[in-house]
């Protein structure tokens, strides 16, 4: 073996062992998100079929050649069923288990010599190249709970890197010239190099994956999935700068629902939870998608619009107390009505900061409050009503 040989297949060797504890780290670190533990052992097993590719360059062993390509093999089908468990999706791997049956028949043919050495290097690119584009096509999918961030554009990037690192690795065999056999070696050593890309690549995107539903839980109300007191602040922050830059009109509008511990005791903490996530998505109907709503108090939600004038908020503001108080919450064999009071304070004539637009909301929003009563429906249900 040449020295420069020698020397890539050491640095192969490095890597390997690298990228195989960067993925023990990984299960380590995160082993409560689904679909690590099968990421975990298919990238240890990924990176010891590397690592005994790289000692086959010292032993030049046709069969230890083979069993790093059945170790490559098993450890893709690993990432392969990782990767769509990490992305909520069926960790089944469907034909591509096909592939290990096929590795038998090619490895066979090659030990009765039905083909030559350079067909068989390009039929192991072939087995491994189109898994690792289907790793990547995976990571690539739509995905309900992953936004498209830098992670995961790495780690579509590397997984296709690979397949093609591993192609061009193959088809240079099949040209036949000693130097063509080194530049195979060059590209399988950057195929370890990439490798050990991956498994960083994937710390990326679940560390990234993890920050974005903190950020949500602390920004987000669990119950109505609408924004709670301090997500209301951070958006209501950016709205009033806008407001200010560019001299647009802002509205808060508050939202309480009368003696809701009176639902809370006759019907339980169930039904209340019902009568919430109902007045949320009716709000949502009615505001639109432009509105910031949030959740910030147990009863009380706060709407932001912006860019409407002073007829079209309290349009807005009639029809979604007329829509909340119309709703018809169902709960087991009950249901009932709720009753509404609203309060409406707009930027600049009631204050220029959140707090003190809510506050003065909220100033506003006693004063309208009423004694509450009440009424059986026909159904011998409970309405709250004013």
């Amino acid at each position: 073996m040449s020295h420069d040989l020698f020397s890539l297949a050491a640095a192969a060797m490095i890597c390997a062992l690298l990228g195989a504890g960067m993925y023990l780290n990984l299960a380590r670190g995160h082993h409560s998100e689904r679909g690590i533990t099968t990421l975990a052992i298919g990238g240890v097993i990924h990176q010891s079929g590397w690592l005994i590719w790289a000692l086959d360059q010292f032993l030049s062993n046709n069969l230890i050649s083979w069993v790093a390509i059945l170790l490559l093999l098993l450890g893709q089908l690993g990432l392969l069923a990782g990767t769509r468990r990490s992305f909520a999706r069926p960790a089944v791997l469907g034909w591509w288990a096909a592939l290990l049956p096929i590795w038998l028949i090619v490895m066979a043919m090659s030990m009765l010599q039905v083909i030559s050495e350079s067909q068989s290097t390009l039929a192991q690119a072939l087995l491994l190249a189109p898994l690792a584009f289907q790793i990547g096509r995976e990571a690539f999918l739509p995905s309900n709970d992953e936004d498209w961030s830098f992670p995961r554009w790495l780690l579509v990037g590397t997984t296709h890197s690979l397949a093609v690192v591993l192609l061009l690795a193959g088809f240079s065999c099949i040209i036949g010239a000693a130097s063509d056999i080194q530049t195979s070696a060059i590209l399988a050593s950057l195929a370890c190099l990439i490798g050990l890309i991956l498994p960083y690549s994937y710390q990326l995107m679940i560390s990234h994956r993890l920050y974005t539903r903190l950020s949500k839980l602390v920004r987000y109300d669990a119950l109505t999935g609408l924004l709670n007191r301090r997500g209301m602040e951070e958006h209501a922050g950016r709205e009033l700068h806008r407001a200010r830059k560019h001299q647009s009109s802002l509205g808060l509008m508050l939202i309480d629902i009368d003696q809701f511990r009176i639902v809370n005791q006759r019907y339980g903490y169930g039904a209340g939870d019902v009568a919430l996530k109902k007045c949320a998505k009716k709000m949502r109907e009615i505001a639109g998608e432009d509105a910031l709503i949030g959740r910030v108090a147990g009863e009380e939600f706060c709407v932001i619009f912006t860019d409407k004038d002073s007829h079209t908020l309290r349009t807005l503001a009639v029809e979604i107390e007329m829509a909340l108080q119309a709703l018809t919450i169902e709960h087991g064999d009950h249901s009932f009505h709720v009753s509404v009071t609203l309060s409406l304070v707009k930027y600049g004539r009631h204050g220029n900061q959140f707090e003190a637009l809510l506050q003065r909301a909220e100033e506003k929003l006693q004063q309208r409050k009423g004694n509450l009563r009440l009424e059986p429906l026909p159904d011998g249900a409970i309405t709250v009503a004013p």
